[in-house]
């Protein structure tokens, strides 16, 4: 299945997006990044389609940085 990952500030706004997605039956997990020089961040990993996504997420007002 294809997947993308989208960055997210911390945490918090990851477990948020996850669930805002969950609700609308998109799968998705929080994982755990390093960033040279930044320390550790978090992203959230979507397996849907990067349009529909984005769109659910930018309404609830959380940018959809793809990496």
């Amino acid at each position: 299945m294809d997947s993308f990952t989208i960055n997210m500030r911390n945490s918090t706004q990851a477990h948020k997006a996850r669930a805002l997605l969950a609700k609308k039956g998109i799968r998705s997990t929080v994982e755990r990044t390093h960033r040279q020089g930044a320390g550790c961040s978090f992203a959230l990993r979507v397996y849907a389609g990067r349009r529909e996504a984005c769109l659910l997420l930018s309404a609830a007002g959380i940018p959809c940085d793809i990496s």
